[in-house]
């Protein structure tokens, strides 16, 4: 079998990339003992906090897309989204639709793309978990912190008549979910149409107060059935988890201490 070509990508406002981004290739590289392509998505001049980076380590390659643009009406559907006790995040964190450019055609100059959030710390070697091969498939961490009981319903203002739309078209109700902070995929399951699939079923159901999340999970895990759960361990290694825990190796945690209640 030929070696493929694996790189690791990033998404991120240039705040977040700012704050985030040497940090991560520290652990990447250190902690995750990582030497692979580092693929940074962005959408505009590259940086000049990025040079640095980029000049020191050939590895770090800029990757320039357009924004996801949205209809004016749809804009405002998204603004107006009752998202319960959380902050509207198409108004927060809009460069979080911005993941959608993974599933780009430009990606396929990669056999396999491993998407992680910026701010997310790696603890251990990577590479094990980079050598599972997620063959023809999407790959994703389940989501519903702490018991993981709330449904892909969760993930859409349930008071917008879209609902009942999309309760007839998907196994909303009982249907786990999965988060975007990690993503593992086959970029063969790119298809010329799959971008503008995507940004068409944003338009749809501008029902989604997790931006993309709802989005992608609706793609992949119904319209094509390509999710699957990325295995819980690696040989001793749990490979994510939300925090540390004392008994456990982790490799790779969505934050250093527990904090949700």
């Amino acid at each position: 079998m030929n070696k493929k070509k694996k790189a690791i990508a990033v998404v991120g406002n240039f705040k977040f990339l700012r704050k985030y981004f040497s940090t991560f290739v520290h652990g990447l590289t250190v902690e995750g003992k990582y030497k692979g392509e580092i693929l940074v998505l962005t959408s505009k001049i590259t940086p000049t906090f990025l040079i640095r980076s980029i000049y020191t380590n050939s590895k770090v390659k800029v990757l320039r897309f357009n924004n996801i643009k949205f209809e004016k009406n749809i804009k405002k559907r998204y603004l107006k989204l009752n998202t319960l006790d959380q902050p509207n995040r198409f108004k927060t964190k809009p460069f979080q639709w911005f993941k959608l450019n993974l599933f780009d055609m430009k990606m396929q100059e990669w056999d396999r793309i491993l998407y992680l959030d910026i701010n997310l710390t790696i603890h251990h070697d990577i590479n094990n978990f980079l050598n599972i091969d997620p063959l023809n498939m999407f790959f994703a961490k389940g989501d519903g912190y702490p018991d993981y009981v709330r449904t892909l319903e969760s993930q859409f203002d349930v008071d917008q008549p879209e609902m009942q739309l999309l309760r007839k078209r998907y196994n909303i109700d009982d249907s786990k979910y999965f988060q975007t902070g990690l993503m593992y995929f086959d970029t063969s399951i790119i298809k010329t149409d799959t971008l503008s699939q995507l940004i068409d079923l944003a338009h749809k159901y501008p029902i989604c107060i997790t931006n993309e999340q709802g989005i992608l999970n609706l793609y992949f895990q119904d319209n094509k059935n390509l999710y699957s759960e990325v295995p819980e361990y690696i040989d001793d290694y749990m490979i994510y988890y939300y925090w540390k825990l004392a008994d456990q190796n982790i490799i790779i945690t969505k934050q250093l201490v527990e904090q949700y209640k």
